[in-house]
């Protein structure tokens, strides 16, 4: 069986490392992109099943990061979830609203974030089915 690809985007280098190695404990193919302006080209490179994005990022937020990915036919099909600290209502609607699939707040339960990441994979699979 072929390992999930898990793409996340943070500018939090702690952050991004340790979710990087537990994914990989997960036996997940996992890559961690730290500037936000390169995230749609590794996204594309890459070809995740699933994207984990943080919202609060200096140059090129999340948001418009996420409206660059479903827009392009390429990665619309991408399932993204946020992984922010961003915990208010607004801010979770306006993040569905541009497609999203799920949303965890920091700090995060690790099992929360997986069964978030199974059911992303799941939707991708229904999508290509």
């Amino acid at each position: 069986m072929d390992r999930k690809k898990i793409i996340i985007i943070d500018d939090d280098k702690v952050v991004l490392e340790s979710l990087q190695k537990l994914l990989e404990l997960h036996s997940y193919e996992v890559l961690a992109v730290q500037e936000a302006g390169e995230a749609f080209s590794k996204t594309k490179s890459f070809n995740p099943d699933v994207i984990l994005l943080d919202l609060l990022m200096p140059h090129l937020g999340g948001l418009e990061i996420c409206e660059m990915l479903n827009s392009d036919k390429e990665t619309q099909g991408i399932p993204i979830i946020v992984v922010s600290a961003l915990d208010k209502e607004a801010d979770i609607k306006k993040a569905y609203h541009l497609g999203v699939v799920g949303y965890i707040t920091k700090p995060y339960d690790l099992n929360k974030l997986l069964q978030e990441i199974n059911k992303a994979i799941a939707y991708k699979q229904e999508d290509l089915a």
